[in-house]
This record gives C-alpha cells, sequence and structure tokens, in this order.
C-alpha cells in the first residue's frame, strides 16, 4: 500500500461490501489486529447471512478502512461489531467517514439506538466516539481475551 503524508485528512468513498471483497476485509482484518481477529468463516456469515451492513472505505483503488453492523430489526438497535481503518490511513478522517455515513443510514432507516465496545484504553476510539455523540452507558471487566476492560458506549439517533 502506498504511503501518503501525514496530517492530510482523506474523504474516502464509503459503499456496501460485497461477495467479492471477503479477502479484502480477511487481509484489513488481520492488518489492524493481532488478536481477537475475525477468521475468514466469521466474515464470510457477517458479510454474507447477518442480519449486518459491512461498509467499506475506499481510496486510490484501496480498501482502508471497514465497518461491521449488526442490526436488530424489530427493536430497532443496531451495534457497531467492528471499526477497522489501515495504520497507514489512520488519523486521516477514514474512520470518522465511515461512523457519518454508518449513522445517517441508520436513522433513514429508522433506528433508535446503536451501541458499541471499546478498550478503556484506546483514546483515538473514544475521542472519536465522543465527537460523533456516544456516551458511556456502563464499564465490561474483563472484556476482551487479554483480561482488558472495556466501554459500552451507546448513542440515541
Amino acid at each position: 500500500m502506498r504511503k501518503i503524508a501525514r496530517g492530510r485528512s482523506l474523504t474516502p468513498h464509503i459503499r456496501q461490501a460485497t461477495k467479492d471483497d471477503l479477502s479484502a476485509l480477511l487481509s484489513l482484518e488481520k492488518i489492524c489486529f493481532k488478536e481477537e481477529t475475525f477468521h475468514i468463516h466469521q466474515i464470510q456469515y457477517l458479510l454474507l447471512k447477518a442480519k449486518s451492513i459491512v461498509l467499506l472505505a475506499e481510496t486510490d483503488g484501496n480498501i482502508v478502512g471497514s465497518m461491521i453492523i449488526l442490526l436488530r430489526k424489530h427493536i430497532l438497535n443496531a451495534r457497531i461489531y467492528s471499526l477497522n481503518v489501515h495504520p497507514e490511513y489512520r488519523r486521516k478522517g477514514v474512520a470518522s467517514s465511515l461512523m457519518d455515513f454508518a449513522l445517517d443510514q441508520l436513522e433513514k432507516k429508522g433506528y433508535g439506538n446503536i451501541s458499541l465496545e471499546t478498550g478503556i484504553n484506546n483514546n483515538a476510539a473514544r475521542n472519536l466516539y465522543f465527537s460523533k455523540g456516544f456516551n458511556i452507558d456502563r464499564r465490561l471487566s474483563n472484556y476482551y481475551s487479554n483480561g482488558d476492560d472495556a466501554f459500552h458506549l451507546i448513542k440515541k439517533l
């Protein structure tokens, strides 16, 4: 992947993922996370069978970010299950663009709430979520397999 200048904001193209994006989603997952990564069968299920929305952020022909949102249609609640941005494209507005697109789509579809979990030490993610109007709902002890805690955040749409 080509390097980009630090500090420059991007406006990626956001689109719905298709089955043809499976290998790119898996590659991005492996680049972004060292622990607790999705396996190919999990991504395939989330992409093709689950009640979900899988979004991709593209720039210059490269997939640089993804977001998986689980839907609960009958109660109109959604959950951000995963948000990935390639390390070379972080702090460039990619996650913010994915978030804005997702929130807009969910609001148009009539969803009332959206929630997510994030590590208590992940300040960059928390700052993004706070900037989008999320609030801490509760602390989740030993949430991750390494024993780290997480915050459960929620936003009313």
